[in-house]
């Protein structure tokens, strides 16, 4: 499991992050606080990523290029 912490500062953002989760077969969810949604449902990250700092996390080892990917949003 490994995980970074991003900010989504516009609603395109949010979109391109589920597109691109969306691709992996693993599983990834976005954490904010004690509430935990899965990165591939555009609504539940709309709801708990919209402008704060969240924590993205890859449940697999072997997700070199998703942090890639997404190191664009990095807090």
């Amino acid at each position: 499991m490994k995980s970074i912490r991003v900010r989504f500062k516009q609603v395109k953002d949010i979109v391109d992050f589920v597109k691109t989760a969306s691709r992996y077969s693993y599983d990834i969810d976005v954490r904010c606080g004690s509430v935990v949604v899965d990165a591939k449902s555009i609504v539940g990250v709309m709801a708990v990523a919209d402008r704060k700092v969240v924590e993205v996390v890859a449940h697999t080892e072997e997700c070199g290029e998703l942090l890639e990917k997404v190191a664009c949003y990095a807090a």
